[in-house]
């Protein structure tokens, strides 16, 4: 009789020590969403950072292209760039 107490007192300990490690997880898993969030707009952040750093690169770029005199081949080469981009972007967009 005494050893289906004690049984009893063992199984019902280790539901509350499980339960309790559940609850850890939980808590854990809430954690680690809430950080997945931050580092999602810290992404989205960086991504916009990025294209406006991209277009002053861009407009610096041509800037200087067209600043140098008399030699116009610089900003000749940097338009049709411009322009070959212009164009794969297009066709990326039409065909989605």
């Amino acid at each position: 009789m005494d050893d289906e107490i004690k049984g009893k007192g063992d199984f019902a300990g280790k539901i509350a020590q499980l339960l309790n490690l559940h609850e850890n997880e939980k808590k854990n898993a809430l954690i680690l969403v809430d950080k997945i969030a931050n580092l999602e707009k810290q992404i989205e952040i960086l991504e916009t950072d990025k294209e406006m750093l991209e277009k002053i690169n861009c407009q610096l770029k041509l800037a200087t292209a067209f600043k140098s005199k008399g030699d116009t081949s610089d900003a000749k080469s940097f338009i049709d760039e411009l322009v070959r981009e212009i164009d794969e972007i297009r066709e990326t967009i039409l065909n989605r």
